[in-house]
Order: C-alpha cells, then sequence, then structure tokens
C-alpha cells in the first residue's frame, strides 16, 4: 500500500516548470484570483515570468476604467520580465503606456549593469516580442516612430482602428520591423474620410514592408493602382483584405493568372470584356486607348 502511495506526488510538489506550463492553459482571472490562493507553491510558482509569455486582455479591456486597464497591463507585463511573446489590448488611451510596453527593453540592448532586484521592474518585452494586438488605441505618430526600433522582432502587428496614426507611423513600423508577415490596419470610414492623403499609408506599405504574406487595409480610400501597387512589392502576400474599398476594381483573370496563390477579401472583382481596357487589371470604361504601366513606373502608350 505504501509503495502504491508513493507513485504519486503531490500538486505542490511538482516541478515550477511543469506547474507553470499547466497555468498557460488557465484564464487571466483563473491566474490572477484563484491559483495564488491554492498555495505557497502555486502562488510563487503564478509569479514565475514563464506563466506571462502570453497576455490577453482583450475581454477585459472593455469592461475595465482606463486606469484599470492601465494599472493591470503594467503589472502583468513587469511579471513577464522579459519572455513577454504575444500581447492583446484594446483600447489603449495614450502614447505612455505604449512607451512603457517598448522602452525598457532598452535597459538590455547593451547595458547589462542592472542589480538584479530591479529586474522585474525592468523589463525586456521588445526582445521576445513577436505578436502585438493593440485595436481602436490612441497612439500617436510620434510615439511609435519612438519605439518602432525595438519592435524589431514583432511579426504580428494589429493597428486596426487607431484614428491617431498614419503614413509616418506605418513607414516607420516597416522600416524597422523587418520580419513583419501580418499587419491588420482595419479603420472606420468617417477615419479614413478625414485623411489629407489617405493613400499615404498604402504606399508606406508597399515601400517598407516587401516581406508581408497578410494584410488587412479595410475601409481605406485607395485607388486601384494603389492595391496593385502594393501587390508587386509585396511578392510573399498570400491574403489582402480590402473590404469597404469601393474605388478597388481589380480584374479576377489578370490577379488569377499573375498572383495565382493569392487570396482576396474584398470588393469588386470584375471579368476583362473584349471591348474594355485595363491599365494591369485595371477596368477602363472609356472608349480611349489604355496606357500600360511598366514594372519602372513609366507609362507607354
Amino acid at each position: 500500500m505504501e509503495e502504491e502511495q508513493s507513485e504519486f506526488r503531490h500538486w505542490d510538489e511538482l516541478l515550477p516548470d511543469v506547474l507553470g506550463l499547466i497555468f498557460t492553459n488557465l484564464s487571466l482571472q483563473e491566474l490572477l484570483t484563484i491559483i495564488p490562493c491554492v498555495c505557497k507553491s502555486w502562488r510563487k510558482t503564478v509569479r514565475d515570468p514563464h506563466c506571462w509569455q502570453d497576455i490577453d486582455l482583450d475581454e477585459w479591456s472593455c469592461r475595465w476604467q482606463p486606469h484599470q486597464l492601465d494599472r493591470m497591463l503594467r503589472m502583468l507585463v513587469r511579471r513577464s520580465s522579459g519572455s513577454l511573446r504575444n500581447l492583446h489590448v484594446s483600447g489603449l488611451k495614450n502614447d505612455s503606456i505604449f512607451s512603457f510596453i517598448t522602452e525598457k527593453g532598452s535597459l538590455f540592448n547593451g547595458n547589462l549593469d542592472v542589480k538584479w532586484h530591479f529586474l522585474p521592474f525592468a523589463f525586456a518585452s521588445a526582445g521576445s516580442l513577436q505578436v502585438l494586438r493593440l485595436p481602436h488605441s490612441k497612439i500617436s505618430d510620434s510615439i511609435v516612430e519612438q519605439t518602432a526600433p525595438r519592435l524589431s522582432t514583432v511579426t504580428f502587428l494589429d493597428l486596426s482602428y487607431c484614428p491617431k496614426i498614419g503614413a509616418q507611423a506605418i513607414e516607420a513600423i516597416g522600416k524597422h520591423c523587418k520580419l513583419l508577415a501580418t499587419l491588420c490596419r482595419n479603420i472606420y470610414s468617417p477615419d479614413s474620410a478625414g485623411k489629407v492623403e489617405p493613400e499615404d499609408e498604402a504606399n508606406a506599405i508597399a515601400a517598407t514592408m516587401p516581406r508581408l504574406k497578410h494584410l488587412e487595409l479595410g475601409f481605406h480610400l485607395i485607388s486601384t493602382e494603389c492595391v496593385l501597387n502594393i501587390l508587386s512589392s509585396c511578392p510573399q502576400l498570400e491574403h489582402l483584405v480590402i473590404d469597404g474599398c469601393p474605388q478597388v476594381k481589380l480584374d479576377r483573370k489578370f490577379l488569377k493568372e499573375k498572383y495565382p496563390k493569392l487570396k482576396i477579401v474584398g470588393p469588386h472583382l470584375v471579368k476583362a470584356r473584349p471591348d474594355k481596357r485595363f491599365i494591369f487589371g485595371v477596368q477602363r470604361s472609356d472608349g480611349r486607348r489604355a496606357k500600360r504601366v511598366s514594372t519602372l513606373g513609366r507609362t507607354t502608350p
């Protein structure tokens, strides 16, 4: 009987790494309110950085007041102590919290003179952060430009419905986030209408993000030529979402021949007709002779 009992171990005797792995399958509320109350061993383990590599506050974002969300986010990011890989939070209200997410990483970039007891507070999220989702956030172009160099490891970025950023922020991200494969930049129609140069963001994407595989540009007031510029500049693109872009009209046959692996979710895909002219897949409805756009940007009759 004693031999049979010795084959089993108590939960509080499990190795911290094993417990941490189990805890990653629990909800945020369970991690914060239930696990710490079980025993000292579990309370210590749940504070380990490995339990906070993935932080998802999206559901909590709409229920909490801004100051509560800010305080919770800062606490959890500190707990990650540089191991943060995936962060999802909606509705950041200012530049300060976005700066907090990124700027602390600079403490470990060439500066190792950091006291041990300050390490939990001097996290280096930028060294491991791969997925960053910040929809509906009120962050500015200037803060994105300042912090973009610290986001070099990000491969997935969601800045949808962030009304205060524009082409400057997108260009900075493209220049510094060379591993970026997915960009979500959907916007509301009123936000698009208020832009002085509505195509600047799309042009910045085409100029600085050649490795994109998934791109979302819902409700941008962009032209067909602008979309074709992105397609030619991002040869690895597999998914393109351009819902709500009424000015974009693409030739279905042209896309199938030129980009056979590309999947597009969006506006009008037109069929070519013998009596119509096309500019690289752009349908010409007038009777004039169409011009062909060369790959060097020149036009030829």
